[in-house]
């Protein structure tokens, strides 16, 4: 019974030491709060056929900001694809629909950033032990880290910050 109360309040302890919550955890501080940031990253889910060539999924992107009418709010697109996928090499080329996006998105934002639909094309390097690394199919720049396993694979971009 000691323990259980040594970790509730240790846990207390963490959580009353811990800062605000924000969606600006790779920008300075003093950058995000007295500037405009933005802070953006890349979530993708594929599943593919190595026998069709065909591949599907979705990728969503979630973009925080402290620019917006209403001050700082979070805004996420998703795209549906579909495509083609080339098993020995892991090469996917999808083509991609806008089909969700969070009410909170300003509509210039949408414009400018998000378009209707889109075209990707890259490559996953698997690994043994199931991490892979996602690389842009034309220049070979590296794009994002993920997992992957027969017929299904999952990515993440790292998160960039923008002061302007």
């Amino acid at each position: 019974m000691c323990a259980k109360k040594a970790v509730i309040l240790l846990s207390l302890l963490v959580l009353a030491s811990a800062g605000p919550a924000s969606g600006f955890r790779n920008c300075a501080a003093q950058d995000s709060e007295a500037w405009s940031a933005s802070t953006r990253y890349t979530v993708g889910e594929l599943a593919f056929d190595d026998i069709t060539g065909r591949a599907s999924g979705t990728e969503t992107i979630y973009n925080y900001s402290n620019a917006y009418d209403s001050g700082p709010g979070e805004c996420h697109v998703t795209y549906e694809l579909s495509g083609s996928y080339v098993p020995g090499v892991e090469v996917f080329v999808l083509s991609g629909t806008r089909s969700n996006y969070s009410d909170s998105c300003p509509p210039a934002l949408l414009r400018i950033e998000y378009p209707s639909d889109l075209l990707l094309s890259f490559q996953v390097r698997p690994a043994p032990d199931g991490t892979a690394v996602v690389s842009s199919a034309d220049s070979g720049a590296y794009m994002a880290d993920g997992s992957w396993q027969p017929g299904k694979a999952v990515y993440k971009t790292g998160e960039i910050c923008s002061i302007f």
